[in-house]
């Protein structure tokens, strides 16, 4: 359960190899994992009643529709949490999709503790060799003004200490999917030299973070964009798909603004689900802003840093505004499930398909505390029971990663560190 790097990256030739041929009976399976920081507000989150005769709590209004797509939970403790170097927002972050704690390193958390890069390979990551490599791309890696570019940014790991960044543009994730768009040949030259690298407005952003790095962290994030460079190489010459035309290029949006989230969220929502549709790629993951989180939400009505909200007594009334912000998370899970529920897969749909994970670093962000960590999955790719509330005692966290693990075709009996997995999460299916 541990893929090589260049294997979980680039797949050797098997990256550009085609997919099962559309219209086939059995359907490649797909993942995306969503993250969002600093716990939820519990009083509007955790469900009511039974397993199966269950009430939604406020946030998760949205998804009522949906119900019966989708698993909620409570009692999961994200447990190797606790333990390795970091403060606790770092921690949790990093085992969020690897189950696993920390190395030492240079990064400064919101305490002033130091911490490195996550011990091993994300799920998502290590799903990649089961559900098959899409043909672009073996994974996508979006943000929603994610924009640390330290542990604080990172949910998705190709190993132990192999960072894969988040795309917060649109934009680029348009061009890293179709940006060899059909047309006449001079203008499709043109579209090649737009296109130079996708990097050049990553790169942009790195030669100031990287002063604060060790030099090891810092050729480790340069040996993740000349990985990346080569996959866009890879791209560059792979035949247009006459079955799934691309869609429109997005609209430049101010990605960097927190004004501008609602806008960006729907359309790397919108670009995944085309990119899902056209097997461009079967694994993803979301992150909705970073660990540290120190911007308000405008567009939903927060001006204050959320994670300062997270911080609030109970007893504060402004702290129910983290049940605002949660909503609007709930509310990105409902739009893409909406969206894969609409879309034809085969004879079913894309939401038959797929499971999508929302979950996040803490329990509750006053205390810290990794204990009760909010978790919903949806969809039917794995071939869990949805439709059902199910309620934990302190079980792990890697529990449930070797659960989904499992659900798609994984073997072992461990996820992550040692000693945090006491098998598969129980009442799955």
């Amino acid at each position: 359960m541990n893929p090589s790097r260049r294997d979980v990256l680039l797949g050797g030739t098997a990256l550009l190899a085609s997919a099962r041929a559309f219209g086939q009976s059995a359907r490649p399976k797909r993942f995306i994992a969503m993250y969002f920081p600093n716990g939820c507000f519990p009083q509007s989150w955790f469900p009511g009643g039974g397993e199966t005769s269950f009430t939604l709590a406020s946030s998760h209004a949205s998804l009522e529709p949906y119900k019966q797509h989708c698993l909620f939970f409570a009692g999961l403790d994200l447990k190797v949490a606790v333990s390795g170097p970091g403060e606790q927002h770092q921690r949790g972050i990093g085992a969020f999709l690897t189950g696993q704690t920390l190395q030492t390193g240079t990064f400064v958390g919101n305490d002033g503790t130091t911490s490195g890069w996550a011990n091993g390979a994300s799920l998502d990551q290590l799903l990649i060799p089961l559900v098959g490599r899409g043909s672009v791309a073996p994974s996508l890696q979006l943000g929603v003004r994610c924009n640390e570019r330290d542990v604080s940014g990172v949910i998705s790991y190709s190993g132990a200490a192999a960072p894969l960044l988040a795309q917060n543009d649109p934009s680029q994730t348009f061009k890293t999917l179709f940006g060899q768009v059909p047309g006449p040949p001079d203008e499709m030259e043109r579209r090649r030299r737009r296109r130079a690298s996708v990097l050049d407005a990553v790169k942009k952003q790195f030669p100031i973070s990287k002063r604060n790095l060790s030099k090891a962290d810092a050729e480790r994030l340069d040996r993740h964009l000349d990985e990346v460079r080569e996959l866009e190489t890879r791209v560059a010459g792979l035949p247009d798909n006459p079955n799934c035309p691309p869609p429109a290029a997005p609209p430049d949006v101010a990605f960097t603004s927190e004004a501008s989230m609602g806008q960006v969220a729907k359309l790397q929502a919108d670009l995944l689900v085309k990119a899902f549709e056209c097997d461009l790629t079967r694994v993803a993951t979301i992150a909705f802003s970073d660990a540290k989180n120190h911007i308000g939400m405008p567009f939903i009505g927060i001006t204050s840093g959320v994670h300062n909200i997270s911080h609030y007594g109970d007893s504060n009334p402004d702290r129910a505004e983290l049940a605002t912000r949660d909503r609007w998370v709930t509310e990105q899970l409902a739009y893409l499930v909406k969206k894969l529920k609409e879309t034809p897969d085969g004879n079913g749909t894309l939401l038959d398909n797929t499971l999508l994970m929302l979950g996040s670093e803490l329990g509750q962000g006053n205390t810290h505390s990794h204990d009760n960590v909010p978790l919903i999955l949806a969809g039917h790719g794995a071939g869990f029971r949805m439709g059902r509330y199910l309620k934990y005692n302190r079980t792990s966290w890697n529990d449930m990663l070797l659960g989904i693990y499992k659900g798609f075709g994984g073997t072992g009996d461990t996820f992550g560190a040692a000693g945090f997995t006491t098998g598969a999460l129980p009442h799955l299916t």
